[in-house]
């Protein structure tokens, strides 16, 4: 009990009053002789005597106090949920890694489109009524077109989805198609055939002047257009690089002299994008 008590005082050193107020002769007589008591040392803690010490580890809570310790269980930061979602995103990010490193080793280059008229099976214009009783020229038309994809890339085949192609006279649109999805293998240059055609499309005021157009030198006038989407799927829908194309081609056409018939007499043909 006598050791407890002396851990509650603060330190100090206790010097009796006689070794202030001592003899100033002895002093200068005897100036290595003092009258002093022992140094006593106490020391006196600040905090109260039944505080308690809080001290945090990972897993508990350590009370302690002057007459007993007690440990109180934390809850761990590092809970069952927190443990898979960090192993979930550590995945994710290295899936994600190994997935730009992919596309980056085996990217695909830009596929090359191309079109080439084919033949006109036919191009008829002939006087006629339409479903209105309205007498007009009426068309008849077939072509056959060749779409020509070449596809770079030694690993992903090429999907080009469905292709639209319109002819025009001027800014007419006289006969309309729209294809099918379309396939191209990998380093490959394919080439797909493609129809477009009208029956019986009544032409009113154009008609007269695309007959009087066929039967000159110049040449009949036509506007062909197709539009297309492709894409490489290369990772699904993650990675999927795709590509739209435009092709325009101006081409002549004159008569055969064989029952309104006409043939292609020159062709130029473009790529807008």
């Amino acid at each position: 009990m006598e050791r407890r008590e002396e851990e509650h005082y603060s330190n100090y050193f206790v010097q009796s009053p006689s070794s202030v107020f001592h003899d100033l002769e002895s002093e200068f007589q005897s100036p290595s002789q003092y009258d002093s008591v022992p140094l006593v040392l106490v020391r006196l803690d600040e905090s109260p005597k039944h505080s308690d010490f809080l001290k945090y580890s990972e897993s508990k809570c350590v009370i302690e106090d002057d007459d007993e310790k007690r440990l109180m269980p934390l809850r761990s930061p590092s809970s069952g949920w927190w443990i898979v979602l960090q192993i979930l995103w550590r995945f994710l990010f290295s899936f994600g890694v190994a997935l730009l490193v992919f596309y980056i080793a085996t990217q695909p280059p830009h596929p090359d489109i191309s079109l080439r008229i084919g033949r006109i099976n036919q191009f008829i214009l002939q006087e006629g009524v339409d479903s209105h009783g309205v007498t007009t020229m009426l068309l008849t038309f077939n072509c056959t077109t060749n779409l020509i994809v070449d596809n770079k890339s030694n690993v992903f085949g090429l999907h080009i989805h469905p292709p639209s192609i319109k002819f025009f006279f001027g800014p007419l649109n006289f006969a309309k198609m729209k294809g099918t999805k379309l396939y191209a293998s990998s380093h490959e240059s394919t080439t797909f055939q493609l129809y477009i055609g009208t029956k019986n499309q009544a032409m009113y005021g154009a008609g007269r002047e695309m007959a009087d157009l066929l039967q000159s030198k110049a040449g009949l006038p036509l506007i062909l257009r197709m539009n297309l989407i492709s894409d490489f799927r290369v990772v699904w829908n993650i990675i999927n690089p795709k590509y739209q194309h435009s092709v325009e081609c101006l081409l002549f056409l004159s008569s055969s002299g064989r029952h309104n018939q006409a043939t292609v007499v020159r062709e130029k043909c473009r790529l807008l994008s």
